[in-house]
């Protein structure tokens, strides 16, 4: 049984939240992530909760602080991100133990999008008094998600940069450093960390584990395994396909990155030079894609194309089917990511 299995929920009551009380203006996500980044350092310094214990609820806890399940959630991400608690869907989020250095320090979204937003005040010449275009906007000039760019925006009231004045946040002061430094989100350093894990590990072909095993591994959530899939998926390294099959390992070294079908295509065709004779009847549609894996419209794509070429005939009725036309003379290889079911030569 793991550590997280057996760790207790840490009561509201205990906690006793009372920061309910806020002045006019007074951001109220920084004074309460403020509230809970101390308690937790100093409950876990005197002994009073433990690595692994788990908060009370986002809704319990907004209910007792007097604030709204969306603070609530801001407040948690700004916790979250300082390294002192870890989510896990549908479970809670618990504290993290400060000694565990399975992956090293990263930078947050926020933090990239706090710098993004310093630099955008600079380049536009932004003085201090000026206020910033609407959030929103800002979120889409800078390709940041709204909710990133909000709590970005809350860090930087914490420092003093921007101040809120009605609906309008005012620069404050232009006097900052910028990080120059090139930053790495959780999500791109866990990309990597599974490049490595398919470099070293897994062969071109081969499925990946599940989105929840690899979550568990890295000590990270599901969202940002599905997030570092997506880059790995985009540079081609891994490909996913739905359901049961999830994700398997591309090769790198494909020249040409046909679709689905056009793979298919080239293993129907090694199927019906081996196994057949002019005249024969091909399994039907869903046998073959029971073998490939694939859906029932890929084989039927793969099978338009056979038919274009003239190597088989489309037959409707009682007696109907896929027949064989011409045999043919030579097949490309086709792409092992398919990770072809050894019951593919038991076709017949």
């Amino acid at each position: 049984m793991s550590q997280i299995e057996i760790s207790r929920r840490i009561t509201v009551a205990e906690m006793a939240p009372h920061v309910h009380s806020f002045l006019p203006n007074e951001n109220k996500v920084n004074k309460i992530s403020k509230w809970l980044i101390n308690w937790i350092k100093k409950s876990l310094k005197e002994g009073n909760i433990k690595p692994y214990d788990y908060l009370p609820s986002k809704g319990d806890l907004a209910f007792h602080t007097g604030v709204s399940l969306g603070t609530m959630q801001n407040v948690f991400r700004i916790v979250e991100d300082s390294g002192l608690i870890e989510s896990r869907q549908k479970v809670g989020s618990y504290i993290k133990n400060p000694d565990d250095k399975s992956l090293e320090k990263l930078t947050s979204k926020r933090d990239v999008a706090s710098e993004n937003i310093k630099k955008y005040i600079l380049e536009n010449n932004i003085k201090e008094g000026d206020s910033l275009i609407s959030v929103r906007k800002l979120s889409k000039v800078l390709a940041i998600p709204f909710a990133t760019t909000r709590i970005a925006i809350n860090a930087l009231m914490s420092e003093n940069i921007l101040e809120k004045q009605g609906n309008t946040f005012i620069v404050k002061t232009t006097e900052f450093d910028i990080n120059t430094k090139e930053q790495e989100t959780l999500v791109e350093k866990i990309a990597e960390h599974i490049n490595k894990l398919i470099k070293t590990k897994l062969k071109h072909g081969e499925k990946l584990p599940s989105n929840s095993t690899l979550a568990d591994m890295y000590n990270v959530s599901i969202k940002t395994i599905h997030d570092a899939i997506k880059i790995l998926s985009v540079a081609g390294i891994v490909k996913t396909k739905r359901g049961y099959y999830g994700t398997v390992v591309s090769s790198q070294d494909d020249e040409n990155d046909l679709y689905f079908y056009e793979q298919v295509e080239h293993y129907i065709k090694k199927y019906i030079a081996e196994n057949c004779k002019i005249g024969d009847k091909l399994p039907s549609i869903k046998n073959f894609a029971e073998v490939f894996s694939v859906s029932a419209k890929t084989i039927k794509n793969a099978l338009d194309n056979l038919a274009a070429d003239g190597y088989i005939n489309f037959v409707r009725g009682r007696y109907g089917g896929t027949f064989v036309l011409e045999l043919p003379t030579s097949y490309e290889q086709g792409y092992t990511w398919l990770a072809l079911s050894p019951d593919f030569e038991q076709i017949n």
